[in-house]
């Protein structure tokens, strides 16, 4: 499913999870940018992508646990 497609509003929690595991993903790989040299067009997309991965979670009210690595609710 494209997170274009997503229905407005809250989403399940099976797709958080997989946005979860994707930013994951992602910050794992941020480490290794510095080593391989990518345009800065790469770069921006590469950032633009984990920022709405991360406003996708933080507007349905979940963060990363940063202890657990977790999706968790976030506290308000």
């Amino acid at each position: 499913m494209s997170l274009i497609h997503s229905p407005e509003g809250k989403i399940t929690r099976p797709v958080l999870v997989a946005i979860s595991n994707a930013i994951k993903a992602l910050e794992i790989v941020t480490g290794s940018l510095q080593e391989h040299e990518i345009g800065k067009e790469d770069s921006e997309g590469f950032t633009r992508a984990k920022r709405l991965l991360w406003s996708i979670l933080e507007n349905n009210g979940y963060t990363i646990d940063i202890d657990t690595n977790r999706l968790r609710k976030a506290v308000n």
